[in-house]
């Protein structure tokens, strides 16, 4: 499969899917162990390659996020990793990853982001999308319908 042949919205649902796992992790594992954090650097990784991969005119329709930052933390982490310092991973989790959540998610909603669950009824959602309804991040679930998981968040 070439670089090329995978759309943003299949790219935007890797990077969804990865802070998905990365936020199910963080609520049960104690961020400590190593194996946690080995997986959270490999979805990081994950993220940085996804997002290398997505469209000028995606990056360039959302300015705020800073798309070249995270492709070089994924350069970072996947050769230079003995020079990772965790506590800037943690400084990541804690202050960006969610902003990067909120603008992908953002990408597929039409009308935007919805606040309530009563909003959520009458949004009606795009083809193909799984659109649960996440009441922790206020927003539907914009994964592709079928994805392995982490938008039935309560």
């Amino acid at each position: 499969m070439s670089r090329q042949s995978r759309r943003d919205v299949e790219r935007s649902g890797d990077i969804l899917d990865a802070i998905a796992k990365i936020e199910r992790w963080r609520a049960a594992r104690h961020h400590a162990d190593d194996m946690f954090r080995s997986a959270v650097m490999r979805e990081l990784a994950v993220i940085g390659e996804a997002v290398n991969g997505l469209s000028d005119g995606f990056k360039t329709s959302r300015p705020e996020i800073p798309w070249r930052s995270i492709v070089d933390l994924r350069d970072v982490l996947t050769h230079y990793y003995w020079d990772t310092a965790w506590v800037l991973i943690e400084h990541l989790l804690d202050d960006e990853l969610q902003e990067l959540r909120r603008s992908v998610a953002k990408s597929f909603l039409s009308s935007g982001p919805l606040t309530t669950a009563e909003d959520a009824s009458s949004h009606q959602p795009a083809e193909g999308v799984c659109h649960l309804w996440m009441p922790r991040a206020r927003t539907h679930c914009v994964l592709m319908s079928g994805h392995a998981g982490g938008c039935r968040s309560t």
